[in-house]
């Protein structure tokens, strides 16, 4: 139903806005003025331009969004046809009015009128808004309050119409449809084709369980380099004897490397005594389990040739070395840049 916007008189805007700051002021509809006139619905009325009957039948309530639902009997033997209406609060102040060319409502002589009207009023605040006679109302279903249904076809409600209510059947044939569109976008991909390319080898349609598979190398595919159509993994890699850097240390001159088989390289650079003398050399890092081997090389930074040094290994542990600096001279001035050192272990 479609709510007609009624204008309210000068006279009820008064009155309307005087009941929203003082509870005092009625604005109960006790009549509602008939009329056969196609009249312009104008601020300024005082009276109901061609008003032939006013009924006291009359109720009403707020249903919500600014529209109040209004329903009008009339019993009497006469017959008559509405164009335009008013309505009068309880002391004969003309509230608002309604008014339009093709008839709103046709009464015959042994007919009932009951006429149920939504009215949109443009102001808020229409709670305030009562009815004198509230013994028969069937008001439009809100979300706030039971009413009176139109239902929805099966092409309103998969529009999304929102102002009429949807039955079980309706949504019955919604979900048949929903379920015929989902069932035809499944067999569509059940019907495709999957391929495997590259490594990938398999493959099939999506109506069956497929399987896609890569084949894995061996060390001795590795080894030798040829294929394209495997794929290497650790394993492999660790069957082919590849070997690889697992760990990187830095702390200045110092260098650590730890690689993929438990083997540990070690460099750095240290002073040599200034005489011929054991001395222990402490590894930045400790090796895990031994080191294995040190390799020294004197740094001549004076570049003198008055002796002739070397480092010479004594003793070596996870955590150092013992060594020994000789010379053919006792004092190691050609040295006097320390010597670089290279070790590995495990």
């Amino acid at each position: 139903m479609i709510a007609l916007k009624l204008v309210m008189t000068t006279a009820g805007l008064g009155r309307f806005t005087a009941a929203q700051t003082d509870t005092g002021v009625d604005l109960t509809v006790t009549e509602v003025g008939l009329s056969n006139a196609a009249f312009v619905a104008a601020p300024t009325l005082t009276a109901l331009p061609g008003e032939f009957r006013r009924i006291d039948t009359v109720s009403g309530a707020s249903v919500g969004d600014n529209i109040v639902h209004m329903t009008v009997q009339d019993d009497a033997a006469i017959s008559y046809v509405v164009r335009g209406f008013g309505l009068w609060l309880g002391d004969g102040t003309l509230f608002a009015t309604y008014s339009q060319a093709d008839p709103i409502a046709e009464k015959a002589t042994g007919s009932m009128l009951a006429l149920a009207i939504d009215i949109a009023f443009l102001e808020a605040g229409i709670d305030a808004i009562t009815f004198g006679d509230t013994n028969f109302l069937n008001p439009p279903a809100t979300s706030e309050r039971k009413g009176v249904v139109e239902l929805a076809t099966l092409i309103e409600a998969e529009g999304g119409d929102t102002a009429r209510a949807t039955t079980g059947a309706v949504v019955k044939a919604m979900i048949a449809t929903a379920i015929e569109a989902v069932t035809e976008a499944i067999e569509g991909l059940r019907a495709r084709t999957i391929y495997g390319a590259g490594l990938v080898k398999g493959g099939g349609t999506l109506g069956t369980n497929i399987t896609l598979t890569v084949d894995s190398a061996s060390g001795d595919d590795v080894r030798a380099g040829v294929r394209t159509d495997l794929a290497v993994t650790p394993t492999a890699l660790a069957a082919a004897g590849v070997v690889f850097v697992a760990e990187t240390r830095v702390d200045g001159a110092s260098r650590y490397r730890r690689f993929s088989d438990g083997t540990i390289e070690m460099q750095g650079v240290s002073p040599l005594p200034g005489a011929e003398a054991a001395f222990t050399l402490v590894f930045p890092w400790p090796f895990d389990t031994a080191c294995d081997g040190l390799w020294a090389t004197i740094i001549n930074s004076a570049r003198t040739d008055d002796g002739q040094s070397t480092v010479q290994e004594v003793a070596l542990a996870a955590d150092h070395a013992l060594l020994f600096a000789q010379n053919h001279k006792t004092p190691t001035a050609d040295a006097a840049g320390g010597f670089r050192w290279f070790a590995r272990g495990r």
